[in-house]
């Protein structure tokens, strides 16, 4: 019987996370179709062919569906700086993973591809989780910088470091930048977000030395 319960675990884990990924694909369609406040959950549960009960026992709010996407990219971040290679540093971790991500993105869909903001983020009713989703990028970052560096309690420093280096992904993922992109012609674009990617990372490039430093 055990090996039969091990042997039914592994489908059962798979099928809960098609479930998830189910749900989250037919919130953000709605989402994008209709806008974050006049989508319903009961909705998102008829068109998900599942009931409200497990929309809820996946997510503990519709907040949490449109916010999805941006709480597991940093974690992959968070993930790349503390499990970077030997002798290299924490800044250098970060601009791997933003060299990465970068390079993963289709030229001939860009803007559609850059994390972070989504048309239905720019609703009245998510401009504060919005901005609690950034704050929290940055105490995340600082509690595994304090981690990584041995510190037990709270290093002003390390929160600047972290402010700095969330810049950066905040303003890659903003509707402003979007925008700036969108007038280049298609066939320059990523021309473009190179260049600035490059140059956003030098301004912070300071960060290298003080890291240093600390380690």
């Amino acid at each position: 019987m055990e090996k039969k319960m091990l042997n039914r675990l592994p489908l059962r884990m798979r099928k809960k996370q098609n479930t998830e990924e189910m749900i989250l694909f037919v919130a953000k369609q709605l989402f994008q179709k209709k806008g974050f406040s006049k989508v319903t959950v009961p909705e998102i549960a008829d068109e998900a062919d599942v009931s409200v009960k497990t929309i809820f026992n996946y997510f503990g709010a519709k907040e949490e569906l449109a916010f999805r996407d941006e709480i597991q990219f940093c974690d992959q971040l968070i993930l790349s700086l503390l499990s970077r290679k030997e002798n290299q540093s924490v800044f250098d971790a970060f601009q791997e993973f933003i060299w990465s991500l970068i390079h993963s993105i289709d030229p001939d869909q860009l803007i559609e591809s850059l994390p972070g903001f989504h048309s239905w983020m720019d609703e009245p009713a998510l401009e504060q989780r919005y901005l609690q989703l950034w704050e929290n990028y940055e105490k995340r970052i600082t509690d595994a910088l304090q981690l990584e560096f041995g510190h037990t309690e709270f290093e002003p420093t390390l929160r600047v470091i972290a402010c700095q280096m969330v810049s950066v992904l905040k303003t890659l993922g903003s509707k402003d930048f979007k925008n700036y992109l969108k007038p280049i012609p298609m066939a320059l674009r990523y021309r473009a977000l190179e260049k600035w990617t490059l140059k956003s990372l030098d301004l912070l490039s300071g960060i290298r030395d003080h890291l240093q430093k600390i380690d």
